[in-house]
């Protein structure tokens, strides 16, 4: 995790394209939750990537799902 400063420019908030970049976002949507703002990659698989780290067999799957995983 690195330190980034996002700076308030005229009426928005700038975030630098490094931190987009080192993040692997790409485009994004932008969410404004109560006191939060989540950036989310527009990509579903960009999204669920670091989820799903390899890939597994039927028989890995079918072992997952019986030992509820």
């Amino acid at each position: 995790m690195s330190k980034t400063k996002i700076e308030e420019k005229g009426d928005g908030l700038f975030i630098p394209r490094a931190l987009l970049n080192e993040l692997e976002i790409g485009e994004a949507n932008v969410l404004v939750r109560g006191h939060e703002i989540l950036i989310r990659p527009k990509s579903q698989a960009m999204e669920l990537r670091g989820i799903v780290k390899t890939r597994l067999t039927v028989k890995e799957l079918e072992d997952l799902y019986h030992r509820g995983v």
